[in-house]
């Protein structure tokens, strides 16, 4: 189990009882110790693969959705599922947030006071079924409240009623939550601290909030309110979503300014997989990383960028390594082509060979795009018997091209 594990698990205190023996404290958290990432329910032995990766890099927080049409559906045998996956989570080292409503695509029917009844079943059967889950961290009542159609299309002259429509259903679901389980803590993933809303966020226990910034002024806004918000009402605030590569909003980014106002987070979301998979995510379902610049932010080390000390750019060429390479792949692509040009007598080995020295080179320094690796094609033509070589020679050719650009290399 990694150190922030141990952290986050030994500042929960355990619940003590009044001098009356009835009444118990809520469980005090350090919210700075949260390493967290969104995932959703999975089967158990694919959550616990796909788990022990975030836990090779400290992750300690799993933060995911719940579905009342799926308890309206299933009933307990949906509640089971909850308890199940909260318990596996648990056994793996990771507390677990659950989210009981999402404000996302809302559909205003189940806000209105018809649907109270409906929703309060819902609220009573998962905070029964998990309150007293060693597991459980805390409950998110509602993710993004404000953040659906419902709200940001309404007529102008429309909007503020709404809005209060959304909070009031959103306090009645908090105080009955809170009296089924007056000892467990609870929180509202808020769109942005911008959408903090006083009289609903004095009944929290944290505040939360999401940031998907395209810029770090924009950013910085955010985590300022936040924190003011923190003050204000004298509660612990945390970061539960943030990083989308599609939004301008990079991991690195975001973890910097975690890290700057030690702020707990979690990160949407640990998996390159489903409907987000060319936006979101950390780890392919191997275990392989997308960017090891979000690796590194998440314990705190950032890159340069020069603003307090300058930056040295990697030079391939230093010790002369890049004309090297350079010769191995023109020696190789001319071997068999100096009498009569015959690409088909070329040596696939030798050509990869030469490659793997110059795409080592561009990749250490960062020279290439690392979402498209020139090692991992050399390792696609190894693997092929039957490899084209006409497109082995066109792509060392590019390669060694590339190289003598990014060093400046004149023949």
């Amino acid at each position: 189990m990694s150190i922030f594990k141990h952290v986050l698990i030994a500042v929960f205190v355990t619940a003590s009882l009044t001098a009356s023996g009835v009444k118990a404290e809520k469980p005090k958290i350090d919210c700075t110790k949260i390493r967290g990432v969104c995932y959703n329910m999975t089967p158990e032995e694919q959550a616990r693969r796909e788990l022990a990766y975030g836990s090779r890099v400290g992750l300690n927080t799993v933060r995911f959705w719940l579905s009342p049409g799926a308890f309206k559906s299933k009933g307990d045998q949906y509640i089971q599922q909850i308890v199940t996956f909260v318990r596996v989570c648990d056994s793996c080292g990771y507390k677990s947030m659950p989210i009981l409503f999402n404000g996302n695509m809302l559909n205003p029917k189940t806000i209105q006071p018809d649907a109270y009844e409906e929703a309060d079943r819902f609220t009573t059967a998962v905070v029964n079924a998990l309150k007293d889950e060693p597991g459980l961290l805390m409950f998110d009542m509602m993710n993004e409240p404000l953040c659906n159609s419902y709200i940001n299309q309404a007529p102008s002259d429309q909007r503020t009623a709404r809005k209060e429509e959304t909070w009031s259903f959103l306090r009645r679901e908090i105080d009955l939550a809170q009296k089924l389980a007056p000892d467990c803590l609870f929180t509202v993933g808020y769109t942005t601290a911008f959408e903090i809303e006083e009289s609903t966020a004095k009944k929290l226990d944290v505040l939360s909030f999401h940031d998907y910034s395209d810029s770090r002024e924009r950013a910085r806004n955010n985590y300022e309110l936040a924190k003011q918000w923190s003050e204000k009402l004298g509660k612990p605030v945390i970061q539960t979503e943030t990083g989308c590569l599609a939004r301008a909003n990079s991991y690195e980014m975001a973890l910097q300014f975690c890290h700057e106002y030690n702020m707990g987070w979690i990160l949407f979301n640990l998996m390159i997989h489903g409907r987000c998979i060319d936006e979101h995510g950390i780890f392919y379902p191997d275990g392989t990383i997308r960017d090891a610049g979000t690796i590194a932010a998440m314990f705190g080390c950032f890159r340069n960028r020069g603003e307090n000390t300058p930056v040295v750019p990697p030079n391939p060429n230093r010790e002369g390594k890049a004309n090297r390479a350079i010769k191995l792949i023109k020696d190789a692509l001319t071997e068999y082509t100096s009498d009569a040009f015959d690409y088909r007598r070329s040596d696939k080995k030798k050509l990869l060979d030469a490659c793997e020295v110059a795409a080592n080179l561009l990749e250490a320094c960062e020279l290439v795009p690392m979402s498209d690796l020139p090692t991992a094609k050399i390792a696609a033509f190894r693997n092929d018997p039957n490899a084209d070589l006409w497109e082995i020679r066109k792509f060392a050719y590019d390669l060694a091209n590339r190289l003598k650009e990014v060093c400046q290399i004149v023949d």
